[in-house]
């Protein structure tokens, strides 16, 4: 079929269907109505995903077709519920989240439409998809075989490749995604070989094996490119930095040159891709429409971002400048300070009616490291060592008012991820409660199968998982959680023990009070502020957990890159405050840290804050950070 054309009209219609939206800036206006195969590079807090939407929407007022649809593509599930949510909220928008459109995960369209479908026309099972299971059910074979037993005591990188064990190409080459297999001839391959055939033949896969059928069938019958061409004329993929060598090579072999193809994403937050093949990554093309403003935050937030920025249009602010940002300069001896001083900060500048508007949050690049000989500032637990957390089995118990307490699916939004949650953490109850239709299940996936297999009521499972899906309990009292482990036990109690009483019930280690999580009198992510009758909870994280998120405040604390052995804010502050430049031969791991910093530092509206320690930054850059009006508070 033929691809509806966005012209101005279309524009104008969309003012009347999103009177509270402005796209009549020349960069958006140049991307709602491109037609053609484009890159755009949206700035962070530039309304991306709300421009992406707004395209969307435009095409479903003027598509036709009955057979052939849209295709849009995420990395996440998070990315996609927001676009069905988006579209959602509107008649004509809602179309497109039926047949024949698509909208999910990169993951997911490579399993229904090539992966499953090969392994089931050629009697193959599927019975798990699952990175963590199949890593578990690996080990444990090799655990059985007393050679391999053997290698994995001697040699420590030998359990990791095991867990990692994939197929590569449409041949289905044995690789692994941890490390190298034994050289051909070694008497370990065979048994390795094996593994990964048993496992295959039990259905039993990793995520990224799916690529290798998927390609496999690409390989053997070509037509399917023709097909899956017609079938989705025009593709969007979103926060396409994020995209793997593997699956853009996988992406390209899946649709043909007559498929309009509009890739969106920010070159200067790739974090999260894989290195093997990035060198043949094509995002961003050299036509690239950008989207350089942010709404996020204003010119002076703005105006340190760009200066941590790779490539591109420099980032510019269109928010407001609310305050000053801030440099906390630390002595060793106080690096355990930075956090609850940058509180104190924060309660200083904001009322509570303000900090109702955001989350304040501190995060650093890397969790924790082996650099003992440096000093502090290296990891997040130099500054927060409760991070570190502790791996015994009652902690991860407590998870489950975690996974209860996420935010409700909003009106036409998909369920998918919060059903996965609720699912995950019915089945902590019932496996705290020795459910006997838990046992032998290692996760939560088989759950519902295991339920059919033993003629229990399905129906009434996925009718309880829904209702808790409908719950907000993300800031529930202890009465409220009382009540709620009372429902539980009226909803579960035909799959519960038959001693099982309500006071049984409830004294489960996994309805323990979410402030269990507490180690050694610091909660492992989250910090407490008390100031002048004033209280402020700070998240503490790291990068990679906050990508993509908006926060009221946030602290960027430096930290010690690997591979490279240089600190991120050492290298980039002189930078940051106009006295420096960086080195045109500044090697990839230096420059992975600059993407780093830019994600992180993009993330707040208000308020931006760096710490550093004493040891890492001259006077020179403190008074240049100073005259352009930022605040220097030193614990040393």
């Amino acid at each position: 079929m033929t691809v509806p054309v966005i012209n101005a009209a279309d524009l104008a219609a969309l003012r009347e269907l999103t009177p509270d939206l402005n796209f009549d800036d020349q960069e958006r206006r140049a991307v709602l109505l491109e037609n053609q195969s484009r890159d755009i590079n949206a700035a962070p807090g530039s309304g991306k995903t709300t421009v992406l939407a707004a395209k969307l929407l435009m095409l479903s007022r003027r598509w036709t077709s009955s057979r052939a649809g849209v295709c849009v593509l995420s990395h996440t599930n998070v990315a996609r519920d927001e676009i069905q949510h988006r579209l959602g909220t509107s008649h004509d928008g809602s179309r497109l989240l039926t047949h024949p459109h698509f909208i999910g995960t990169i993951h997911a369209m490579v399993n229904q439409f090539l992966a499953l479908p090969y392994l089931r026309s050629n009697g193959m099972t599927v019975d798990v998809i699952d990175n963590d299971i199949f890593a578990r059910r690996a080990v444990a074979l090799a655990q059985a075989n007393f050679g391999l037993k053997l290698y994995m005591q001697k040699n420590a990188s030998v359990a990791p490749m095991l867990e990692g064990l994939v197929y590569k190409g449409a041949s289905l080459d044995l690789a692994s995604e941890f490390g190298s297999l034994p050289k051909p001839g070694a008497k370990t391959l065979p048994t390795i070989v094996g593994i990964k055939e048993k496992l295959a033949a039990e259905g039993v896969f990793r995520h990224a094996d799916m690529f290798a059928y998927a390609e496999r069938l690409l390989t053997l019958f070509p037509k399917v490119r023709t097909l899956l061409s017609r079938r989705f004329p025009i593709v969007f993929i979103d926060e396409m930095q994020d995209t793997s060598w593997e699956q853009e090579r996988l992406l390209q072999l899946m649709f043909d040159e007559t498929v309009t193809i509009q890739r969106f994403g920010d070159i200067n937050q790739r974090i999260l891709g894989s290195s093997e093949g990035a060198e043949n990554l094509t995002f961003p093309r050299g036509d690239v429409l950008p989207i350089s403003s942010s709404k996020r935050f204003g010119p002076h937030i703005a105006k340190s971002v760009s200066r941590a920025q790779l490539a591109g249009t420099a980032v510019t602010g269109e928010g407001e400048d609310r305050h000053a940002s801030m440099l906390i300069v630390y002595s060793t001896g106080r690096v355990q300070e930075v956090i609850s001083t940058f509180g104190d900060h924060v309660l200083d500048r904001f009322s509570d009616t303000d900090l109702t508007r955001g989350k304040v949050k501190a995060l650093c690049a890397r969790k924790q490291g082996d650099a003992l000989t440096q000093i502090a500032g290296r990891t997040l637990l130099d500054y927060w060592p409760a991070s570190g957390g502790d791996q015994s089995p009652g902690l991860k118990l407590v998870r489950f008012w975690a996974l209860l307490g996420g935010p409700k699916p909003a009106v036409n939004a998909s369920f998918s991820s919060r059903f996965e949650e609720i699912r995950r953490a019915l089945f902590l109850v019932l496996r705290a409660a020795k459910a006997e239709i838990v046992e032998g299940l290692k996760t939560d996936h088989q759950l519902i199968r295991k339920l059919r297999d033993a003629d229990e009521d399905v129906s009434a499972f996925r009718l309880l998982i829904r209702d808790l899906c409908m719950k907000n309990v993300s800031n529930a009292d202890e009465a409220r959680r009382i009540r709620i482990v009372n429902f539980l036990y009226v909803r579960l109690r035909p799959l519960l023990p038959n001693h099982m009483t309500p006071q049984i019930f409830a004294a489960l280690p996994v309805f323990e009070r979410p402030d269990a999580m507490a180690i050694n009198g610091a909660h492992r992510s989250m910090c407490a502020i008390e100031k002048n009758g004033r209280s402020l909870d700070i998240h503490i994280g790291t990068l990679a957990s906050m990508k993509g998120e908006t926060h009221l405040a946030t602290l960027v604390m430096e930290s010690l890159g690997h591979p490279s052995r240089r600190f991120d804010l050492q290298l980039a502050l002189p930078i940051i405050a106009g006295i420096g430049t960086r080195s045109g031969k500044m090697p990839e791991t230096q420059l992975s840290q600059f993407r780093n910093l830019y994600v992180g530092m993009s993330r707040p509206t208000s308020f931006l804050c760096l710490a550093v320690n004493a040891e890492r930054v001259s006077d020179e850059c403190k008074t240049a950070l100073t005259d352009q009006g930022w605040t220097i508070t030193h614990l040393l």
